[in-house]
């Protein structure tokens, strides 16, 4: 039988395995590449990942703290962009920058900025699966938020206590307080075993724990220097025709200085003007508007008796002086009743008592006294002063705020401050700049 020979080397070509390994590793090839590239493109997208983050976090947060800063968006725009040109580490990227209000979560921040970043990268040895690039891209916000409002300031940035809570008063301040005591641990302090409402206590020192805080209390140690919300005020009265006259009203006729003063039985009524002295023993009722107080020699100034009544509705009291060395100084009787109320328009609007800030410091000023029957609004403004509030039960104080160097706090009070602060709620609030989601 005759037998092709061509048909026997095809028969033994098909039973030899040895090329096959050859075949299958070609096959194999591109899912292997494939493999290592996407494992290396993967460790280099992240790391691309994680410097666009950074470049978007810097940008956000920068064009935030301009919008912080009430620089508009034009501005903050700019300089979202600049810290995108500072912190360049990824080059050739796109940028989309959005200033602008933010809601989420059904909080609104009012005052936002977004930035997103994509850069294309190239991922050469993904590009068997048609992947010879890929985009990556980060995104970041940051906005100015709330972190409550401080209606008690003690201005002063010194190396000793700032805020005194004392005695066994019970105190809620419904609003939050502050210092720029730079005290490392006793910025805050407490005294005696008073309770306290007031949140949050905020620091550029220390604050100590204590059980005298109500539940919930928010401590804010080492923060940033918090501003003086008059600092910007044009406050300071005018000294005019030889020491006679501030701000136009006449304080003296020859040396012998305008006063008010109401003797035990007396009832009497005043109107705005410029006095050496306000004596109060009687009864004083006063129209609104401000009134200059400017004699500061001892026992002068504002004086109220403890059986002295002062009413005053939408007043002022500036604690001032016809000379730049010294200011009339202010004495309330805790038995005194005082029934005062902030000027609502003008220089002084918001503002019940101010102490010249051009006035050195007096071991003779300033208490906050009252009794039950009393009632306060406004602010107590004392620039280069202690300021103490002796609280009694059953005051009124509605919208009632302090600011002054130092601050000491007894008695019992129960004050109200949901209200428009004076020079706006902006002035007294307490924010940051942070990234949110």
């Amino acid at each position: 039988m005759f037998t092709f020979p061509g048909f026997s080397h095809l028969r033994r070509l098909w039973r030899d395995q040895r090329g096959n390994a050859f075949m299958l590793m070609a096959f194999a090839l591109p899912v292997v590449i494939g493999s290592a590239g996407l494992g290396v493109h993967v460790m280099q997208l992240s790391l691309v990942k994680r410097q666009l983050q950074r470049e978007a976090d810097s940008a956000a947060m920068a064009g935030a703290y301009s919008l912080f800063q009430s620089q508009g968006n034009t501005a903050a725009t700019a300089a979202a962009n600049k810290a995108l040109t500072q912190n360049a580490l990824v080059p050739g990227t796109t940028n989309t920058i959005t200033p602008g209000s933010y809601t989420s979560g059904g909080t609104t921040y009012t005052s936002a900025m977004y930035v997103k970043l994509v850069s294309t990268q190239p991922t050469l040895l993904m590009a068997i699966f048609g992947n010879a690039t890929s985009d990556v891209s980060a995104e970041a916000r940051a906005a100015v938020v709330p972190d409550g409002k401080v209606c008690f300031l003690a201005k002063a940035k010194q190396n000793k206590t700032g805020i005194t809570f004392g005695g066994n008063s019970t105190i809620n301040l419904g609003c939050g307080s502050g210092t720029n005591s730079i005290s490392a641990t006793a910025a805050v302090n407490v005294n005696g075993n008073p309770t306290v409402t007031s949140s949050p206590i905020v620091a550029m020192g220390g604050i100590a724990s204590s059980t005298a805080y109500a539940s919930g209390t928010v401590l804010m140690p080492n923060h940033d220097e918090l501003a003086d919300p008059f600092a910007n005020s044009n406050l300071t009265p005018t000294v005019s025709n030889s020491g006679k006259q501030i701000n136009g009203f006449t304080c003296k006729t020859g040396n012998t200085w305008n006063d008010i003063n109401v003797n035990p039985g007396e009832d009497k009524t005043g109107t705005p003007g410029c006095y050496g002295t306000i004596n109060v023993q009687g009864k004083l009722t006063l129209s609104s508007g401000v009134y200059y107080i400017a004699n500061d020699a001892n026992n002068a100034g504002l004086k109220i008796g403890s059986q002295g009544i002062l009413i005053c509705s939408g007043c002022t009291f500036v604690l001032t002086s016809t000379n730049s060395n010294s200011a009339a100084t202010m004495d309330i009787n805790g038995g005194a009743t005082v029934n005062i109320s902030q000027s609502t328009t003008g220089t002084y609007a918001g503002i019940t008592i101010y102490r010249d800030s051009k006035a050195p410091a007096s071991n003779q000023c300033c208490q906050i006294n009252g009794n039950s029957s009393s009632s306060y609004s406004g602010a107590f403004y004392f620039p280069n002063d202690e300021l103490t509030f002796n609280g009694t039960s059953g005051m009124s104080l509605n919208c009632f705020q302090m600011v002054a160097s130092w601050l000491t706090f007894s008695g019992n009070a129960n004050i109200t401050n949901t209200c428009d602060l004076p020079g706006g709620n902006a002035k007294w609030s307490l924010d940051s700049v942070r990234l949110i989601g």
